[in-house]
């Protein structure tokens, strides 16, 4: 079995090389690849990255205009090869030594899809703004989805690769997390959330979402609560 790391970056240059060198570090008992996105950086991270040359668990993709991290996470999809596939942002806020908590319900069969979860044990070192905009967000696809989810916005989101090749994902933003919970909630998946810990960065680090992209998902949340799902999404009558 093979687990594909998908790995959206723009202009992180700062972390990019750490975090593919922490990625491969990680002892997940599966084969792994490695498949980073840029999406159209402006500093030097695609420098960093054609620097590696070429690898066997490496494969690049290189946009040259900035598509978003929904067209980034996409286009990783697409080019996974592996069983399994998880997304790993490309910053150091989140450890990929974690990525094996993530694979023990699946590969356990307790779970059809794993999300990491910041706040199952509390806010952190979460600024407030930031946590309160996060409940908002999960606590409305709890009450319209009918779930018990902690983090929608979490990154490591870990599922069969056929599985997320069906959920017909089109979001180009920040909203493709949501996009992805609510089609996953629409198949019926189970999802089992598994804590993770959480250094969050401050925009003078290169921090990209802002609160305004808040508006964006709650309006993808509303809009997939009341739209059929994709054809090719088996639909089951519960979801968890």
């Amino acid at each position: 079995m093979k687990l594909s790391i998908v790995i959206p970056v723009r202009n992180e240059a700062a972390s990019v090389l750490p975090v593919i060198e922490k990625v491969r570090a990680v002892d997940c008992g599966l084969e792994k690849e490695l498949i980073v996105v840029d999406d159209g950086s402006t500093d030097d991270t695609r420098r960093l990255l054609l620097s590696l040359g070429p690898a066997e668990d490496l494969v690049l993709v290189l946009n040259d205009e900035g598509l978003g991290k929904g067209a980034a996470m996409r286009a990783g999809f697409e080019r996974a090869s592996g069983d399994l596939l998880i997304v790993q942002d490309g910053d150091l806020e989140l450890d990929p030594a974690e990525i094996p908590a993530l694979l023990e319900p699946i590969l356990a069969g307790r779970a059809q899809a794993t999300f990491g979860s910041r706040f199952l044990s509390g806010r952190g070192q979460t600024p407030l703004v930031m946590y309160l905009g996060n409940w908002l967000l999960t606590r409305a696809v709890n009450i319209l989805f009918s779930t018990r989810l902690t983090d929608l916005n979490c990154c490591y989101k870990l599922m069969p690769t056929q599985t997320a090749r069906s959920l017909g994902l089109t979001a180009d933003g920040f909203d493709i997390e949501a996009e992805l919970t609510c089609r996953l909630l629409q198949q019926g998946r189970t999802i089992v959330e598994v804590p993770v810990s959480y250094r969050p960065r401050t925009q003078d680090e290169g921090k990209k979402l802002r609160i305004g992209a808040g508006w964006t998902v709650l309006r993808t949340v509303v809009r997939l609560r009341f739209s059929r799902p994709p054809l090719g999404g088996q639909v089951q009558d519960t979801a968890s």
